[in-house]
């Protein structure tokens, strides 16, 4: 039988197909050694698992500040804040900061905050407890703030825009920033518009006059209107107090003490010889009365007058 071209080369190996062969065989090797690398790494999170629930080693997969906060507890001692009533909000932000500092559990939340109670508080939580038993953190605080806070049914954007100057600024102030904590997505130049409707007349115009853009800027024009004013009303009573106060003018004279007869007594001429006579006797020429121990008779002068010069021509 003959052979042919075709049947010579069936029988001869291919040099393409043994090379890919070999590289398939070390792909295969490696992933193998991937598999493997993959199973040990498994084992070493389940071992580190259970050191972390045995209590081997710190919580190390909590967050970043919690850890921080665990770090930092044996150099920084932070008391917690007693409350004894009034506006709860602000003890509030202080006992969750110092929980989260502590990072303090839920179930000891209400424990930790009920030994800080006083006064009123205090009896308002004995009172409570003997209603219900209040085991999380937001039934105590919700209470506490039911019963401190505004009225059930005050409107918190109409309690703000009624807001008005009764006071210094430092005053006004303080109620506005207390009103404005009680609304929510309230738009900065409206904030604005509210505090300056507020101020006194005084200094609303020079505030306004100025264009604030914030309302902290507003309120340091107000500061600074504020003493300006009261700086000048001193100097302004201080001159007031240095002018002359006017009376009504009502003629007077000292013969009103010293009454004469010169009104009643009609007049008539007076010789020389008369008016010489009346001085030595020390009377006036005029009416006739006593003036020698009245140094403020009217006619004294013009009495001596005549009398010298009665003499003089005697």
């Amino acid at each position: 039988m003959v052979n042919t071209r075709g049947d010579s080369s069936v029988n001869v190996p291919d040099p393409n197909v043994s090379q890919m062969t070999n590289q398939l065989t070390a792909i295969m090797r490696k992933l193998e050694s991937m598999e493997a690398w993959k199973e040990d790494l498994n084992n070493l999170k389940k071992q580190f698992a259970n050191k972390e629930k045995g209590g081997a080693g710190s919580n190390r997969q909590e967050e970043g500040e919690s850890s921080f906060f665990n770090n930092r507890r044996p150099y920084h001692k932070i008391d917690f804040p007693t409350f004894s009533g009034g506006d709860p909000r602000g003890w509030i932000l202080k006992a969750e900061k110092y929980f989260r500092f502590y990072n303090t559990s839920e179930e000891e939340k209400v424990d930790v905050a009920a030994m800080h109670l006083e006064d009123d508080a205090l009896d308002l939580y004995s009172w409570l407890s003997t209603e219900q038993v209040i085991t999380y953190w937001d039934e105590l605080t919700q209470a506490f703030q039911k019963h401190y806070g505004p009225p059930e049914f005050q409107n918190p954007d109409e309690y703000l825009i009624s807001v008005r100057q009764t006071g210094s600024v430092h005053e006004y102030r303080q109620e506005f920033t207390k009103r404005v904590s009680r609304v929510v997505d309230w738009p900065d130049h409206c904030l604005l518009g509210v505090f300056i409707h507020g101020l006194k007349d005084e200094l609303k115009s020079d505030v306004r006059i100025h264009k604030p853009r914030t309302v902290y800027k507003a309120m340091s024009l107000a500061l600074e209107f504020e003493s300006k004013l009261s700086t000048l009303k001193p100097a302004k009573s201080f001159h007031s107090s240095l002018k002359p106060e006017a009376k009504p003018f009502s003629p007077t004279s000292h013969t009103a003490s010293h009454p004469t007869q010169a009104n009643s007594k009609p007049h008539s001429r007076i010789t020389d010889p008369e008016k010489q006579a009346r001085f030595l006797r020390g009377e006036c020429f005029r009416c006739g009365d006593k003036y020698g121990f009245d140094p403020f008779h009217p006619l004294r002068e013009a009495a001596g007058f005549y009398g010298i010069s009665g003499a003089e021509n005697k």
